[in-house]
């Protein structure tokens, strides 16, 4: 099974990043026939939006489960995140397990983020993992990451993929609102 990591940050790897390398380091020392990639955009000048690559949404396609990680920016999802979920077509995430992990600069943005990732994703009918990840993004300053916050991410990682073992090949109905009022094709 693989597990795409998207690293949803028009700036360098940092914090975010971090918190994303233990996740995929956590996949592949506890769960056998796992495997971790990582999707990251290409940096610009600009410091509010990167670019993804050509393949980015055949590598979404293609994974088994997908963590979406993204910055808490003026309180929402960065951008460069939306560009890419902007690009997906709608069976892209279809039934598939996606699991929300955002960073903020302060503890009183933990909702703001994820609320706005879960209704993208219920558009298009993924499975997203009952419990998020949040944190501040002091937990991630340094190499040194407490036991706590590794806990967290081992137990967010464990849910991801118990339920992307556990309901592999299902698709699940009804369509998402996006298909049902959609005109037929060729109309």
């Amino acid at each position: 099974m693989k597990l795409l990591t998207v690293y949803g940050s028009p700036t360098p790897p940092g914090k975010l990043a971090r918190a994303l390398g233990l996740i995929e380091e956590d996949v592949r020392a506890r769960f056998p026939g796992w495997q971790a990639e990582r999707l990251s955009p290409q940096t610009t000048t600009d410091p509010v939006v990167a670019i993804w690559e050509a393949d980015a949404v055949d590598r979404v396609r293609e994974a088994d489960a997908v963590v979406l990680a993204s910055p808490v920016f003026r309180g929402s999802l960065s951008g460069t995140l939306k560009l890419l979920l902007d690009t997906l077509p709608g069976e892209a995430l279809r039934s598939k397990p996606v699991g929300v992990l955002t960073v903020a600069a302060a503890p009183h943005h933990f909702l703001s983020a994820e609320r706005h990732l879960r209704d993208i994703l219920a558009w298009f009918g993924a499975l997203t993992v009952p419990n998020s990840a949040f944190f501040v993004d002091r937990a991630f300053a340094t190499d040194e990451v407490s036991d706590d916050v590794r806990c967290d991410l081992g137990e967010f990682t464990e849910q991801l993929t118990v339920l992307t073992e556990r309901l592999s090949g299902h698709r699940f109905g009804p369509d998402p609102l996006h298909v049902r009022m959609s005109p037929p094709a060729g109309r």
